[in-house]
């Protein structure tokens, strides 16, 4: 075999490597937002007490995988927790937003932020090289609205919880251009990746909608 056939075999082998390993990241995407469906439909039976420990709990659960290099072994289980408890927790969120902006404009909102992550998607893997050095960046500022989420559990001011929404939302979508241009260097492993994504698209929902309650009142 030349050299030329065996580079154009190696190429077309490592192409259909990384479709492959698209198909899965997106089946995993698929797969937790399946779970979170789940969590969600079970939300309703939550009582409303238990939701305020839940969401701390969860916080600290984050920041514990963050830190922790012990904890990050155990990835699958905890995605798993993340998505079935953040999904209990979304069904009351959901259910107060659809009654506040109403099922159109909710619906069109919702339809907003799916948009909003596909163009900042297609940002991060077609229009930037190598977003390798937002990395360091992200990380401090997800830790640090981690932590002021935490407080704003025991704080009841609308202008800090918009300050945090603002934020967030872009934080997220930063976030949806690294993960698609990890995607296009294929520094990922599919299963982190669709989950990475499905945090995304929720995260980027839900501020959408919060911060289109906060505009109507």
């Amino acid at each position: 075999m030349s050299k030329t056939a065996h580079n154009a075999t190696h190429t077309h082998q490592k192409s259909k490597a990384q479709s492959n390993a698209y198909g899965k990241v997106w089946l995993f995407f698929i797969y937790y937002w399946l779970i979170f469906g789940i969590g969600c439909y079970l939300g309703q039976f939550l009582p409303m007490q238990w939701r305020q420990p839940l969401s701390i709990g969860l916080l600290v659960l984050v920041l514990i995988t963050t830190f922790v290099n012990r904890a990050r072994k155990y990835g699958l289980i905890i995605s798993h927790i993340y998505a079935i408890v953040i999904g209990l927790l979304s069904y009351a969120t959901f259910t107060y937003y659809l009654q506040s902006l109403g099922t159109d404009v909710f619906y069109k909102n919702v339809i907003l932020a799916i948009a909003a992550f596909i163009a900042f998607g297609l940002i991060g893997y077609f229009l930037i090289d190598n977003a390798a050095g937002m990395g360091k960046y992200l990380f401090v500022t997800f830790i640090a609205l981690i932590v002021a989420s935490l407080v704003g559990i025991f704080i009841h001011n609308s202008i800090f919880h918009t300050i945090i929404t603002v934020v967030g939302l872009l934080l997220f979508l930063l976030y949806t251009i690294y993960d698609f241009n990890r995607m296009k260097r294929g520094h990922f492993k599919p299963r982190e990746m669709g989950f990475n994504l499905f945090i995304n698209l929720l995260n980027i929902i839900k501020d959408v909608l919060y911060l289109a309650d906060r505009v109507r009142k």
